[in-house]
């Protein structure tokens, strides 16, 4: 009998997943710099836009008091937060401005051989 085709959530929280392994594999918070605690991974155009929920210049590792807890934090006040992505990447951030219009081919298996693509740098890198 042939395999079947992974349903499309299957393929969802897997490229979840490898996503949010490679943002936090950086280690520390890109906007405090804490290293110790929950790092967690942040979208800066939020995760309804496939086309670049799972871009790496999407994405961004940040502590839990950044991304949620602290007066100040990512969600509380996003201008804030969009000012300092501009600042301090603006490379990503011209090209999710660029990418952010563009509607996704909803093809998960290019999505996840890019993040797997990416995985392998990332190990060969550190490893």
């Amino acid at each position: 009998m042939p395999k079947r085709k992974p349903k499309k959530k299957t393929l969802i929280n897997k490229a979840d997943k490898i996503a949010r392994d490679i943002v936090k594999a950086k280690g520390y918070c890109e906007i405090c710099g804490k290293s110790n605690g929950q790092l967690h991974c942040h979208h800066v155009i939020g995760r309804t836009n496939k086309n670049l929920r799972w871009r790496l210049e999407n994405l961004i590792c940040i502590c839990a008091g950044c991304h949620k807890m602290n007066a100040g934090n990512v969600h509380d006040d996003p201008i804030e937060f969009l000012k300092w992505f501009e600042e301090n990447r603006p490379d990503n951030y011209k090209y999710i401005n660029k990418e952010r219009n563009i509607i996704w081919d909803r093809d998960y298996d290019k999505v996840l051989e890019y993040l797997n693509d990416k995985l392998k740098e990332l190990k060969e890198a550190k490893w």
